[in-house]
């Protein structure tokens, strides 16, 4: 496998990764205003410590 080929194999799963990751998020968002809405603050709080976690990945994979 060339490098030319590594490299797009690299750039392809880390596209994944982050449509993957930004999915997640999205999710999660929806997640906390339904415990939002339910007046659920453990879940609530719970949600957004996962939503930062994710976050941070998402950075991390653009910087």
């Amino acid at each position: 496998m060339g490098n030319n080929q590594q490299a797009n194999l690299a750039a392809d799963i880390r596209k994944t990764k982050f449509t993957a990751l930004k999915d997640q998020q999205c999710s999660l968002n929806m997640q906390i205003r339904l415990a939002m809405q339910l007046h659920d603050k453990k879940a609530q709080e719970d949600l957004e410590k996962k939503l930062r976690e994710v976050t941070e990945k998402i950075e991390q994979i653009i910087f």
